[in-house]
């Protein structure tokens, strides 16, 4: 459990635990051929190209010229996969309200996510964003989770004491990472049980 102190502080992520991410629900926004969706699947959200995406080592042109080169898959239908998956990273509401209640105790939060640069960029402009103290993504940082290395760049950049900090996370491999560098975590499951723990840890 999180320290009681005054310099608490809480590091998200955010697909999955503020956004919503869901790539059945992606690709059936899609109304393409199974064939085809089976391709974007294996091709795009499940290939090395949206890790490296993620890792700030590829561009969204490059991937999607990459993909079209070795597959049936034209420029256009990857473009607007990955544009859907822009699309759909909804809010969690019940992630946004535990937020307003972190914010309104005055306990300070950053984000540290594991997402492109040009996902962000397409979104970093929303309100929800103003909550965060900082912010860390990978795709702009060229590092990510589980590596060390994004975590130590986060608590150094903020100045955080990582036994007075908790992490919230989807992924077990992320909060075993941050867990192992004396990091507080918690595995975000996206149910009220979740939710409950989360609050019974910070206010008590």
């Amino acid at each position: 459990m999180i320290s009681e102190c005054q310099n608490k502080a809480v590091i998200l992520d955010l697909g999955n635990v503020v956004l919503d991410w869901d790539v059945e629900r992606i690709l059936d926004s899609l109304n393409l051929a199974t064939e085809e969706l089976n391709l974007l699947r294996n091709e795009l959200f499940f290939h090395q190209d949206w890790i490296d995406l993620d890792h700030g080592k590829a561009t969204e042109k490059t991937v999607v010229s990459s993909i079209s080169d070795r597959s049936p898959l034209s420029a256009d239908t990857v473009e607007n996969a990955i544009m859907a998956a822009r699309n759909s990273l909804d809010p969690i509401e019940a992630t946004l309200l535990l937020m307003q209640e972190i914010s309104d105790s005055g306990i300070e939060m950053f984000c540290l996510s594991n997402m492109s640069r040009e996902t962000y960029d397409h979104i970093k402009t929303r309100t929800l964003f103003k909550m965060f103290s900082g912010i860390v993504i990978s795709g702009v940082e060229g590092c990510m989770k589980p590596n060390q290395d994004i975590f130590h760049l986060t608590i150094n950049r903020f100045g955080l004491a990582p036994a007075d900090t908790l992490f919230i996370d989807d992924s077990l491999p992320n909060i075993k990472t941050a867990q192992g560098l004396g990091i507080n975590g918690f595995h975000f499951k996206r149910s009220q049980n979740c939710y409950t723990g989360i609050r019974n840890i910070l206010f008590g």
